[in-house]
């Protein structure tokens, strides 16, 4: 079960990785949200358990940066590869640079952009590669089409745009959807909520359970 808003892509492959190879398969069950590297972790799997209030989505890689102005915040890596493109296209249409972008060129850095771009590729990679070793099996096309849907900017215009278990399904991903009144879904919704209360009550920000142990950290 996962419960997350997303975190490090590295982090995220690490375990799905120590996940595959303790189990002969995989189901992930999502009882609120999986966002950004969470829901890759979920479309690693072999199957993913949701109900009618859980939520993947999209997987574009997400860059904290200083803007011109000195605000810290965080910015799609598509979103400055498309900024860059639309200052060529105007330059190309009109024959001159405007003299408004020279502050924002002046400060772009080439490593940057390189960096946006490997991102991208890092985000649908993962998420091609283990689609094909699970709910895709052998079918790289399809693979790389809900790789390429899941880090689409023009489709979900924000990062937390919500895929839900019925859009999740016709972009072809496994998914079991369980009905509020099945009493899984009732297990597992209480298991979440007490989860959720423990979190909230206590001085600690994640949870990881295990057969044996329960590991918490600030």
């Amino acid at each position: 079960m996962i419960h997350s808003p997303g975190g490090d892509i590295d982090a995220a492959e690490r375990l799905v990785y120590m996940c595959r190879k303790r189990s002969g398969s995989l189901r992930v069950i999502v009882p609120s949200s999986a966002k950004s590297a969470a829901t890759l972790i979920a479309i690693a799997a072999d199957s993913i358990v949701m109900g009618f209030v859980s939520e993947l989505g999209p997987i574009d890689p997400q860059l904290f940066v200083t803007t011109p102005s000195g605000e810290s915040m965080w910015r799609p890596a598509q979103s400055f590869l498309d900024g860059l493109e639309s200052i060529k296209r105007e330059t190309d249409a009109t024959g001159v640079l405007s003299p408004v972008y020279y502050p924002l060129l002046d400060k772009l850095d080439p490593a940057l952009l390189d960096y946006c771009k490997k991102a991208i590729e890092r985000a649908k990679g993962f998420a091609r590669k283990w689609l094909e070793k699970g709910m895709c099996e052998g079918d790289g096309v399809k693979a790389q089409q809900i790789a390429d849907r899941l880090c689409n900017v023009d489709q979900y215009l924000s990062h937390g745009a919500v895929i839900d278990a019925d859009e999740a399904l016709e972009m072809g991903l496994k998914v079991e959807l369980l009905d509020p009144n099945d009493e899984l879904w009732q297990r597992i919704w209480r298991l979440y909520a007490m989860y959720e209360v423990a979190l909230r009550q206590g001085s600690f920000a994640k949870m990881y359970e295990g057969r044996k142990a329960s590991i918490t950290i600030n």
